[in-house]
């Protein structure tokens, strides 16, 4: 009813009658004491109670779902081949990933399963449990999310980041030791790829606390400029190590500084558990989580070092 508006077209979809549908919706109406649905024109538009059971309903479909799918599964005996099979992968991750583990999941993708597309969404600071539940994603990347694993989405860490510094050779951190102050890193100027509000990134949140904030000259949509950016003008920016050390593979003139005291944040793959029984999900999982051991932390002396 909460999709199709009508007893008539609810009935076709349940193939049972009119009025089977009608009895129902009279007990479903005395179990919650409300009336649900109210005509209105030719439609049968819920009330704001039906409304708020629709999340609930949503998700316990999904877990049903989810059973199902385990009997079909093992009772299935095809083999899957990613080579010969087509899907559509949808994936919400933070700008800076596009830097590292975004590319390295498109190569193989490319190369093993070259039917595929991939879409990526820009990751919001929000929960993502019921795009997951429902399949409208199927991953979410997270840096310190807010999604929580649970009955309906499982996760795991795929690596820890530490925040590091980016100067070009016009700021006056170019020549500073390889280890700065978080004073001496709010003393500049700064360049921000914008994944989302200050007011919700970590960072920023964290220094709030403190009293402090970043002097921030430029927001960007993205990190497409960030490199050209930061080795034309005096302008630093703060993001993850692996994010950092794949542009200066493409800007050799950025020096990488470490904050004192250091920060660091998990990045987590987050999915939904109905879909993990699918044999393609469980494929892609297991590729984003092979590129991501590829991707390894730099080491601490490869810290100090100008240029890529």
């Amino acid at each position: 009813m909460l999709e199709e508006r009508s007893v008539a077209r609810c009935a076709d979809r349940l193939f049972v009658s009119p009025s089977a549908v009608s009895h129902a919706l009279a007990r479903l109406r005395t179990m919650f004491s409300d009336p649900l649905f109210v005509r209105s024109g030719g439609a049968m538009l819920p009330t704001i109670r039906a409304q708020s059971l629709e999340r609930s309903l949503s998700l316990l479909s999904t877990v049903l779902n989810a059973e199902l799918e385990k009997t079909r599964g093992s009772q299935c005996t095809t083999a899957f081949n990613p080579a010969e099979s087509v899907s559509d992968v949808k994936i919400v991750s933070p700008g800076a990933l596009e830097l590292t583990l975004v590319p390295a999941v498109i190569a193989i993708l490319h190369e093993q399963a070259p039917n595929w597309t991939l879409t990526v969404e820009p990751f919001e600071r929000r929960s993502y449990e019921s795009d997951l539940a429902t399949g409208r994603v199927d991953f979410v990347l997270s840096i310190g999310g807010t999604t929580p694993v649970g009955a309906l989405v499982d996760g795991i860490t795929l690596w820890e980041d530490e925040l590091v510094v980016l100067a070009g050779p016009r700021s006056d951190l170019y020549d500073c030791a390889d280890r700065i102050s978080t004073e001496l890193f709010l003393a500049h100027r700064h360049v921000y790829p914008l994944p989302w509000p200050i007011s919700q990134n970590y960072l920023d949140v964290e220094l709030a606390r403190r009293g402090q904030h970043r002097n921030i000259a430029v927001s960007l949509p993205s990190y497409a400029a960030l490199g050209h950016l930061l080795e034309t003008t005096d302008l630093v920016s703060s993001l993850p190590d692996r994010s950092a050390r794949s542009l200066m593979r493409s800007h050799a003139d950025l020096k990488l500084l470490r904050l004192e005291p250091a920060r660091r944040s998990e990045l987590s793959l987050l999915w939904g558990i109905a879909a993990a029984q699918e044999p393609a999900i469980a494929w892609i999982r297991d590729i984003i989580q092979r590129a991501a051991g590829e991707l390894e932390s730099f080491p601490d002396n490869a810290l100090s070092v100008t240029g890529a």
